[in-house]
């Protein structure tokens, strides 16, 4: 038992992991994450069934990932507890470091011994006279620099972990006047508007989202969200991520009336049940060209020249397409099918991640550690007669 705790704590299999953990953020940057598992088994037909056997099309969600984290946590905290000990022996009074043979004697006939070490006093060392000699140490809490540098990473990837397990995260979009509610926080949010800043090329360059937040039908703050500047509420941060065009579908009959009324945005199809027909958006372009090849474009997000590419498809069978203005009609048999007002609607992301304050924390445990590591790391020096020797990690006159 003690043989397999020994190799779970210690610094061979720490590098294994790591190397595990760096090829799993490999494998999660370059493949295509949270897919359909079709997708996987069509795109890559020799690896597709290995690569959902063991989930890299969901890498840091895993079961294995997770799994390698929680070893990779015990294998820290075990080297940590390992080295801690030594260190704090070494922080005792009572220690003193070996002098190498080779060390630098900074004594000269001209040196005034008790007034090096005052000099030493001052600049707060401590000074322990034995017989003949003199012992002056400081900081000699840089020892367990290390020891709370790991804390440290302990502490970040545990909250990434906690993170990534109880994290709530989803995303939602809205028209303005419409709202989403979170019943469990108790509040619901409501787009008031959403609009977009065109640059003087007519691309856009920012997209905005006014949104408002009630609690039981009363208004508790109003906020504006963009990019790189989300909104805080409960604990949740709400993130601007995307925008597109939602549209009304209407199919009538040849008496004009109304069988069907919906939104639809880019990219979706709608199935005509009694036609056995499926109506498909392939995209609404408000400022509408066409490519060399023949390929519908948009110039802008500006309405100024607004067209619809439709394709219908009867039993699974390609019928037509066709590049149709807003409000302009398709006939199709007995019904016709029509596409027209235009909304932008807003496309929010969500996340509520409980490992946040972990993270946090253990990012200042982390420079706390770095900090004692590297700038209080202890110094020694050993004073007799004719002797002053310095023991330090850098050079003779890093005593100050």
């Amino acid at each position: 038992m003690k043989k397999y705790l020994r190799f779970l704590t210690s610094l061979k299999f720490g590098i294994i992991l790591f190397i595990i953990i760096a090829l799993y953020s490999v494998i999660g940057t370059v493949l295509p994450q949270g897919m359909a598992e079709e997708i996987y088994l069509q795109h890559y037909p020799k690896f597709g069934n290995l690569i959902v056997a063991l989930d890299f099309n969901n890498v840091y969600s895993s079961i294995i990932f997770r799994v390698i984290i929680v070893f990779f946590i015990i294998n820290l905290a075990g080297c940590t507890f390992n080295i801690l000990p030594g260190q704090l022996l070494r922080m005792k009074e009572s220690f003193f470091p070996s002098i190498p043979k080779d060390n630098e004697n900074l004594w000269n006939s001209e040196t005034d011994i008790d007034k090096f070490k005052e000099s030493l006093k001052k600049n707060r060392f401590t000074i322990s006279d034995k017989e003949e000699s003199s012992y002056a140490s400081k900081h000699r809490f840089g020892y367990i620099g290390p020891s709370v540098t790991h804390l440290g990473i302990i502490v970040i990837i545990l909250g990434g972990f906690i993170g990534n397990v109880f994290a709530m995260e989803g995303s939602f979009n809205l028209i303005p006047s419409e709202t989403k509610t979170f019943e469990e926080e108790g509040f619901s949010i409501v787009l008031d508007d959403f609009y977009l800043d065109f640059r003087e090329d007519n691309t856009t360059e920012q997209y905005y989202s006014e949104v408002t937040i009630f609690e039981d039908d009363t208004k508790v703050k109003e906020e504006k969200i963009w990019v790189n500047k989300p909104l805080l509420y409960k604990g949740i941060n709400f993130y601007q991520s995307n925008f597109g065009w939602t549209n009304k579908l209407l199919i009538r009959n040849t008496n004009d009336s109304i069988l069907y009324e919906g939104q639809i945005k880019d990219g979706q199809n709608y199935f005509d049940d009694p036609h056995n027909l499926f109506i498909y958006l392939h995209g609404f372009y408000p400022d509408f060209t066409m490519t060399q090849m023949g390929e519908p474009v948009t110039k802008s997000q500006k309405i100024v020249n607004p067209y619809y590419a439709v394709a219908l498809y009867e039993h699974d069978q390609y019928i037509d397409s066709y590049i149709i203005e807003p409000g302009q009609r398709i006939t199709y048999n007995d019904i016709t099918i029509e596409f027209d007002e235009p909304t932008l609607y807003t496309g929010i992301t969500y996340r509520k991640d409980f490992g946040y304050y972990f993270i946090l924390l253990g990012s200042l445990i982390l420079i706390l550690g770095l900090i004692i590591s590297f700038h209080f790391y202890p110094k020694y020096v050993f004073v007799s007669s004719d002797k002053i020797l310095p023991i330090t990690k850098q050079n003779s006159w890093g005593y100050n």
